[in-house]
């Protein structure tokens, strides 16, 4: 009887064990996403103490995590002044994830021949918002370069403010008014003049692209760049994002405006025939 009983103990005390070191190891996964999103969020290299203060972790637990993708090169040390950023690793990861979604895919194979055809590069874009900051989106897929001198080079997997840019108030025109209302306690940044900044006026704009059916935004995130847009539906008319040519102001505002929304809502539709 003894023996069963100190079995049990046994049996039980290894469980709770199993279970701390689970909680443990789920901790340090967390932690390590925290540091791999703060680097993300931010285009400059940060400091180990900078990290631990923003993310209020320990130094030295800080330090092994980096240590540790560094290792493994997802994060890099300028050998100057100590500081980390982002390894190239994570743009592998990403550009073998952006061919591999659904939606990358279609993307590629309606956007790829507008961009030939236009010699522009081309964009599609879903939301990426959080409820009570700036709405954001984020790029799924970018057109390959333009054989132009002077073109817009993006990245898929890019965030942007989306009262910027067309692609992104296109985006906003789908949403709802109580889904709106969860972000208007945010302040809209300023970019340049040109830039919305009041929710009235976004509300405004938003109401015209709604009318239209596409957005043109000039010079709202960086004067002489522009953008037209036209939003992407799926088979139940539900909003998925946005499709966007983007180029320099003095090139976009010579094409012929009617004609190229035209064809844009015919990739759009395209790319939702794929999904």
């Amino acid at each position: 009887m003894e023996h069963n009983i100190k079995i049990y103990k046994d049996v039980k005390i290894t469980s709770a064990r199993i279970k701390m070191a689970d909680v443990s190891n789920i901790n340090l996964i967390n932690k390590t996403l925290d540091v791999v999103e703060l680097l993300a969020s931010e285009p400059r290299e940060m400091g180990v103490s900078e990290i631990s203060r923003r993310l209020k972790m320990v130094k030295s637990g800080t330090y092994r995590i980096l240590n540790s993708l560094k290792e493994r090169e997802y994060v890099y040390q300028n050998p100057i002044n100590k500081l980390y950023g982002l390894g190239l690793k994570f743009y592998f990861i990403g550009s073998s994830v952006q061919v591999r979604l659904p939606l990358g895919r279609a993307g590629k194979e309606v956007l790829d021949p507008l961009s030939t055809e236009y010699n522009e590069c081309f964009q599609l874009a879903i939301p990426y918002y959080v409820a009570g900051k700036e709405p954001t989106h984020i790029l799924v897929y970018v057109s390959a370069a333009t054989e132009r001198v002077l073109s817009i080079s993006l990245s898929a997997g890019l965030i942007a403010p989306s009262h910027t840019s067309a692609v992104g108030l296109c985006i906003l025109s789908q949403m709802s008014d109580s889904e709106l209302e969860t972000h208007k306690e945010s302040k809209l940044s300023r970019f340049t003049d040109k830039t919305i900044i009041s929710w009235s006026a976004l509300e405004e704009e938003l109401n015209k692209i709604r009318d239209l059916g596409y957005a043109v935004c000039d010079g709202a995130y960086e004067l002489g760049l522009m953008d037209i847009a036209v939003p992407v539906f799926d088979s139940m008319h539900c909003s998925i994002g946005a499709i966007a040519v983007c180029g320099p102001t003095e090139r976009l505002s010579k094409i012929e405006l009617k004609g190229l929304v035209r064809k844009m809502k015919r990739a759009s539709a395209k790319i939702a025939a794929k999904l």
